[in-house]
Parts: C-alpha cells; sequence; structure tokens
C-alpha cells in the first residue's frame, strides 16, 4: 500500500504543476484565492457524484434494462452514470465561482476555471480509484489528466457563448465533453469490437494534444485584451 500511496503522489505532479501555472498567469490576488477555493472543491465534487451516481445506480437497476441489454446497460452507465453526472457536476462548480465575480470574470479566467474543477475532481478520484486498480493506471490517469483536457474544452467553448452571447457555445461547453467522457468510457467496455480500442487511443492522443495547445495558448494569450479584459462591463454583469 506504500508503494502504492507514494506512485499516486507522483501522479499528482502534472496537475500540481499546470494548477501553480494557472494560478500565476495573472496577477491578481483575489484570482488566485478563487483558484485556491475552487482547487479544494474538488472533494465536494467527487462527493456529489458519488452520491448522484448511487442514487441513478440505483434507479437503473430498479427499471430491469439494464438486465436485458448489455450494450444499453453500458451506455447508459458510461454516458449518464459517469459522463453526465461528473461533467455536470464539474461544470455547475466551475460556473459558481465564475458567477461570483463576473463583473471582473475574463475568458481566460472561465478556461482556469473550468480547467480548475476538472483537475479538482480528478485528483480526488483518483484517490479512490487508487484502491481498485494498478501502478500502470494510476500513473497514465495522472500524467495524461483527461479530465482536465474536458475542462478545457468546457472552459473554451463556454467562455466563447459568454463573449458573444451565443447559448449554442454554452450548450457545447457541457455537451461535446459529456460525449468525449462517455465515448472514452464506453470504449473500455469488455467484449466490444477491437475497433474500439482505436477509439480509446485516438481520443486519448487528440484530447492530450487539445490540452498542451491549450496551455501554449493561455500561455500567449495572457496579456492579449481580447483574452483577459472582463468579458462583461458592470451594468451587464449586473444583469446577467
Amino acid at each position: 500500500m506504500a508503494i502504492m500511496v507514494l506512485v499516486l503522489l507522483a501522479s499528482f505532479i502534472p496537475s500540481i504543476l499546470l494548477f501553480l501555472f494557472l494560478r500565476k498567469n495573472k496577477d491578481d490576488e483575489d484570482y488566485r484565492k478563487t483558484c485556491d477555493k475552487l482547487f479544494w472543491q474538488g472533494f465536494l465534487i467527487a462527493t456529489a457524484v458519488g452520491l448522484a451516481d448511487a442514487v441513478i445506480v440505483l434507479l437503473w437497476r430498479l427499471t430491469g434494462l439494464g438486465q436485458k441489454n448489455v450494450i444499453v446497460d453500458l451506455l447508459f452507465r458510461t454516458f449518464i452514470v459517469n459522463a453526465t453526472v461528473e461533467e455536470t457536476m464539474k461544470f455547475l462548480t466551475g460556473k459558481r465561482f465564475i458567477k461570483k465575480d463576473l463583473a471582473k470574470v475574463s475568458r481566460l479566467d472561465v478556461i482556469t476555471y473550468m480547467a480548475i474543477a476538472a483537475m479538482a475532481f480528478g485528483l480526488f478520484e483518483d484517490i479512490f480509484y487508487m484502491f481498485e486498480t494498478n501502478i500502470g493506471q494510476i500513473l497514465v490517469r495522472g500524467f495524461l489528466m483527461g479530465h482536465v483536457g474536458y475542462g478545457m474544452v468546457m472552459g473554451r467553448l463556454y467562455g466563447k457563448g459568454m463573449k458573444e452571447d451565443k447559448t449554442l457555445y454554452k450548450v457545447l461547453g457541457l455537451l461535446i465533453p459529456i460525449l468525449l467522457h462517455g465515448l472514452y468510457n464506453f470504449s473500455l467496455g469488455e467484449g466490444l469490437p477491437d475497433v474500439f480500442a482505436f477509439v480509446v487511443v485516438t481520443e486519448t492522443f487528440l484530447v492530450t494534444v487539445f490540452l498542451v495547445y491549450m496551455i501554449i495558448f493561455i500561455r500567449k494569450k495572457k496579456n492579449d485584451p481580447e483574452f483577459t479584459e472582463p468579458i462583461y462591463q458592470k451594468n451587464e454583469a449586473l444583469s446577467e
């Protein structure tokens, strides 16, 4: 168990480094305090997800539908129990922090808050996974930071929707991470055709590339008014 704990702590390193990068990307003490508070929300997100999953799984079992078709059961568990619940909880947490400081929040702030919400959940989720997985999987989860990639997609689209006042982008900010997350989990299901192994590898590669791109993007845009100025004027923020 001691070795597993050490491996788990090692797997946290990429996320912690990314958190520090995001936290220091803006020279604003209130912003940094918000990042810190949001980071510790991971425990609450993981707890809320666990409770919601338990209730949904119980209700699903009572319907008996999953017992009749293995694929239907897998689809429900991966796209609803896993993807929809987790991404929605992360989304709502990030959105709550965005709305707390709506008069000052920028597009980069939106990306950062959504990414940190996803990161925080992922770290606390990894603690629970430690008891049912192996060293290799712990390290892969930690170094690839899949949840953060979904959070970056969420923040990029939701921030665009806020800036352009387009509901479509806000909806896509939640929908696309759900679909990506659900597809990934579904493709890991047992007994599926080999093509789904290709789907897992391809999606993992693309999400990782997007994550790296977004880190570079955030660094480049830290002085770009388009992404650093408040999205709303003060009177607009009050009306939201």
